[in-house]
Protein backbone atom coordinates (compact mmCIF):
# COMPACT_ATOMS: atom_id res chain seq x y z
CA UNK A 1 0.00 0.00 0.00
CA UNK A 2 2.42 2.72 0.73
CA UNK A 3 4.50 1.88 -2.85
CA UNK A 4 0.70 2.12 -3.88
CA UNK A 5 0.70 5.68 -2.52
CA UNK A 6 3.57 6.58 -4.08
CA UNK A 7 1.72 6.62 -7.44
CA UNK A 8 0.22 9.96 -6.73
CA UNK A 9 3.39 11.47 -7.23
CA UNK A 10 4.91 9.48 -9.94
CA UNK A 11 4.18 10.93 -14.14
CA UNK A 12 1.02 9.22 -15.47
CA UNK A 13 1.21 11.12 -18.81
CA UNK A 14 -0.39 14.45 -18.78
CA UNK A 15 -2.15 14.69 -15.34
CA UNK A 16 -1.45 12.77 -12.21
CA UNK A 17 -3.23 10.38 -10.97
CA UNK A 18 -6.40 11.14 -9.05
CA UNK A 19 -7.48 7.32 -8.48
CA UNK A 20 -5.34 4.12 -8.48
CA UNK A 21 -7.26 1.14 -9.35
CA UNK A 22 -5.96 -2.59 -8.72
CA UNK A 23 -6.70 -5.58 -9.44
CA UNK A 24 -9.10 -8.37 -8.30
CA UNK A 25 -8.56 -11.90 -7.09
CA UNK A 26 -11.95 -13.80 -6.39
CA UNK A 27 -10.77 -16.64 -4.95
CA UNK A 28 -14.14 -18.55 -4.97
CA UNK A 29 -12.83 -20.25 -7.93
CA UNK A 30 -11.36 -23.67 -6.12
CA UNK A 31 -15.40 -23.82 -4.83
CA UNK A 32 -17.60 -25.23 -7.89
CA UNK A 33 -17.89 -24.43 -11.42
CA UNK A 34 -19.86 -21.49 -11.09
CA UNK A 35 -16.93 -20.07 -8.86
CA UNK A 36 -14.81 -21.04 -11.75
CA UNK A 37 -17.01 -19.21 -14.17
CA UNK A 38 -17.23 -16.32 -12.04
CA UNK A 39 -13.00 -15.80 -11.11
CA UNK A 40 -12.54 -15.92 -14.89
CA UNK A 41 -15.19 -13.82 -15.78
CA UNK A 42 -13.83 -11.34 -13.63
CA UNK A 43 -9.91 -12.11 -14.66
CA UNK A 44 -10.76 -11.15 -18.09
CA UNK A 45 -12.39 -8.08 -16.95
CA UNK A 46 -10.25 -6.90 -14.40
CA UNK A 47 -7.04 -8.07 -15.55
CA UNK A 48 -6.77 -7.65 -18.71
CA UNK A 49 -9.87 -5.46 -19.88
CA UNK A 50 -8.87 -2.68 -17.57
CA UNK A 51 -5.39 -2.93 -17.93
CA UNK A 52 -6.11 -1.82 -21.89
CA UNK A 53 -8.63 0.97 -20.94
CA UNK A 54 -6.13 2.40 -18.66
CA UNK A 55 -3.71 1.81 -21.44
CA UNK A 56 -3.08 3.06 -24.05
CA UNK A 57 -7.11 3.90 -24.59
CA UNK A 58 -7.28 6.05 -21.43
CA UNK A 59 -11.12 5.40 -21.11
CA UNK A 60 -11.21 3.69 -18.10
CA UNK A 61 -13.56 4.74 -15.77
CA UNK A 62 -14.32 3.79 -11.77
CA UNK A 63 -16.20 0.02 -11.65
CA UNK A 64 -16.96 -0.19 -7.99
CA UNK A 65 -13.28 -2.19 -7.82
CA UNK A 66 -10.39 -2.14 -5.38
CA UNK A 67 -9.43 1.67 -5.84
CA UNK A 68 -7.65 4.42 -4.10
CA UNK A 69 -9.35 8.01 -3.87
CA UNK A 70 -7.50 11.21 -3.95
CA UNK A 71 -9.81 12.85 -1.82
CA UNK A 72 -8.42 16.63 -1.87
CA UNK A 73 -9.13 16.10 -5.36
CA UNK A 74 -12.75 14.63 -5.25
CA UNK A 75 -13.84 16.67 -2.26
CA UNK A 76 -13.60 19.86 -3.91
CA UNK A 77 -15.09 18.93 -7.12
CA UNK A 78 -18.62 17.47 -6.15
CA UNK A 79 -17.45 14.48 -4.21
CA UNK A 80 -18.15 10.46 -4.89
CA UNK A 81 -21.42 9.45 -4.80
CA UNK A 82 -24.76 10.10 -6.27
CA UNK A 83 -27.44 12.24 -5.06
CA UNK A 84 -30.11 9.47 -6.00
CA UNK A 85 -29.75 5.31 -5.14
CA UNK A 86 -32.18 4.80 -7.62
CA UNK A 87 -31.44 6.56 -10.96
CA UNK A 88 -27.61 5.92 -10.12
CA UNK A 89 -27.78 2.58 -9.73
CA UNK A 90 -23.93 1.96 -10.42
CA UNK A 91 -22.56 5.45 -8.70
CA UNK A 92 -19.13 3.61 -9.62
CA UNK A 93 -19.23 4.79 -13.12
CA UNK A 94 -20.34 8.22 -12.95
CA UNK A 95 -17.50 9.14 -10.67
CA UNK A 96 -15.27 8.07 -13.46
CA UNK A 97 -16.67 10.62 -15.66
CA UNK A 98 -17.06 13.01 -13.45
CA UNK A 99 -13.48 12.58 -12.54
CA UNK A 100 -13.05 13.02 -16.64
CA UNK A 101 -14.73 15.70 -16.67
CA UNK A 102 -12.67 17.66 -14.83
CA UNK A 103 -9.34 16.62 -15.97
CA UNK A 104 -8.67 13.88 -13.81
CA UNK A 105 -6.34 10.73 -14.22
CA UNK A 106 -7.49 6.98 -13.56
CA UNK A 107 -4.52 5.09 -13.52
CA UNK A 108 -4.28 0.86 -13.17
CA UNK A 109 -1.42 -1.38 -11.10
CA UNK A 110 -0.68 -4.56 -11.02
CA UNK A 111 1.71 -4.97 -8.18
CA UNK A 112 -0.65 -5.42 -5.80
CA UNK A 113 -4.39 -6.96 -5.79
CA UNK A 114 -7.69 -7.08 -3.45
CA UNK A 115 -9.14 -10.71 -3.02
CA UNK A 116 -12.52 -10.76 -2.79
CA UNK A 117 -15.23 -13.56 -2.05
CA UNK A 118 -18.82 -13.89 -3.97
CA UNK A 119 -22.03 -16.03 -3.84
CA UNK A 120 -21.88 -18.72 -5.89
CA UNK A 121 -24.69 -19.25 -7.84
CA UNK A 122 -27.22 -18.78 -11.23
CA UNK A 123 -29.08 -16.34 -9.26
CA UNK A 124 -26.00 -14.34 -8.25
CA UNK A 125 -24.40 -13.97 -11.99
CA UNK A 126 -28.58 -13.20 -13.11
CA UNK A 127 -28.48 -10.25 -10.95
CA UNK A 128 -24.61 -8.68 -11.43
CA UNK A 129 -26.00 -9.23 -14.94
CA UNK A 130 -29.16 -7.15 -14.39
CA UNK A 131 -27.52 -4.47 -12.63
CA UNK A 132 -24.82 -3.79 -15.29
CA UNK A 133 -27.86 -3.84 -17.51
CA UNK A 134 -29.86 -1.29 -15.88
CA UNK A 135 -26.78 0.71 -15.52
CA UNK A 136 -25.78 1.10 -19.45
CA UNK A 137 -29.78 2.16 -19.39
CA UNK A 138 -29.21 4.79 -17.08
CA UNK A 139 -25.92 6.02 -19.10
CA UNK A 140 -27.83 6.91 -21.74
CA UNK A 141 -30.11 9.02 -19.85
CA UNK A 142 -27.34 10.61 -17.87
CA UNK A 143 -25.99 14.23 -18.92
CA UNK A 144 -22.43 13.59 -18.13
CA UNK A 145 -22.30 10.86 -20.83
CA UNK A 146 -23.45 13.22 -22.79
CA UNK A 147 -20.43 15.62 -21.97
CA UNK A 148 -17.72 13.67 -21.92
CA UNK A 149 -18.85 12.36 -25.64
CA UNK A 150 -18.62 15.68 -27.06
CA UNK A 151 -15.20 16.06 -25.13
CA UNK A 152 -13.88 12.85 -25.99
CA UNK A 153 -11.18 12.39 -29.52
CA UNK A 154 -12.66 9.78 -32.18
CA UNK A 155 -10.87 6.82 -30.93
CA UNK A 156 -11.71 7.46 -27.52
CA UNK A 157 -15.46 7.86 -28.16
CA UNK A 158 -15.42 4.36 -29.93
CA UNK A 159 -13.96 2.85 -27.45
CA UNK A 160 -16.17 4.20 -24.59
CA UNK A 161 -19.19 3.32 -26.80
CA UNK A 162 -18.06 -0.47 -27.34
CA UNK A 163 -18.00 -1.31 -23.57
CA UNK A 164 -21.16 0.46 -22.49
CA UNK A 165 -24.31 0.50 -24.63
CA UNK A 166 -23.10 -0.92 -27.76
CA UNK A 167 -22.11 -4.19 -26.27
CA UNK A 168 -25.63 -4.60 -25.24
CA UNK A 169 -27.29 -2.95 -28.71
CA UNK A 170 -24.70 -5.64 -30.40
CA UNK A 171 -26.40 -8.89 -27.68
CA UNK A 172 -29.79 -7.41 -29.25
CA UNK A 173 -28.92 -7.71 -32.40
CA UNK A 174 -27.60 -11.43 -32.33
CA UNK A 175 -30.28 -12.21 -30.13
CA UNK A 176 -32.80 -11.35 -33.09
CA UNK A 177 -31.02 -12.62 -35.82
CA UNK A 178 -31.10 -16.15 -34.13
CA UNK A 179 -34.64 -16.17 -33.60
CA UNK A 180 -35.21 -14.55 -38.00
CA UNK A 181 -32.91 -17.61 -38.82
CA UNK A 182 -34.71 -20.78 -36.79
CA UNK A 183 -38.09 -18.99 -37.92
CA UNK A 184 -37.35 -18.38 -41.58
CA UNK A 185 -35.73 -21.93 -42.19
CA UNK A 186 -38.69 -23.76 -41.45
CA UNK A 187 -40.24 -21.57 -43.64
CA UNK A 188 -37.96 -21.99 -46.49
CA UNK A 189 -38.41 -26.13 -46.07
CA UNK A 190 -41.78 -26.17 -45.49
CA UNK A 191 -43.02 -23.38 -48.26
CA UNK A 192 -40.67 -25.24 -50.81
CA UNK A 193 -38.65 -22.14 -51.49
CA UNK A 194 -35.68 -23.66 -50.23
CA UNK A 195 -36.19 -26.26 -52.92
CA UNK A 196 -37.13 -24.31 -55.39
CA UNK A 197 -33.80 -22.33 -54.67
CA UNK A 198 -31.50 -25.81 -54.66
CA UNK A 199 -33.49 -27.15 -58.29
CA UNK A 200 -32.63 -23.39 -60.00
CA UNK A 201 -28.77 -23.58 -58.12
CA UNK A 202 -28.49 -27.31 -59.91
CA UNK A 203 -29.80 -26.76 -63.37
CA UNK A 204 -27.64 -23.26 -63.53
CA UNK A 205 -24.35 -25.09 -61.21
CA UNK A 206 -24.66 -22.34 -58.94
CA UNK A 207 -22.10 -24.08 -56.69
CA UNK A 208 -21.98 -20.80 -54.06
CA UNK A 209 -25.72 -20.85 -54.01
CA UNK A 210 -25.53 -24.67 -53.23
CA UNK A 211 -22.71 -23.64 -50.59
CA UNK A 212 -24.45 -20.92 -49.02
CA UNK A 213 -27.62 -23.19 -48.93
CA UNK A 214 -25.88 -25.82 -47.04
CA UNK A 215 -23.79 -23.67 -44.67
CA UNK A 216 -27.08 -22.22 -43.14
CA UNK A 217 -27.49 -25.87 -41.43
CA UNK A 218 -23.83 -25.47 -40.21
CA UNK A 219 -24.86 -22.40 -38.37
Amino acid sequence: MRNLLEEFNKDHGLRPPTILSVREHIFIGSISSLGWFMSNQEIIFETIGQKVLATPLKVRFQYGHPNVFDRNFHIIRGGISKASRLIYLSKDIFVGVNLTLRQGNITHHEYIQVGKGRDVGLDQIFLFEGKVAKNNGEQILNRDIYCSGHQFDFFRMLSYYFITVWFYISSMMNVIIVHIFLYGKPYLSLSGLEAAIMKQALMRENNPLKAAMASQYVV
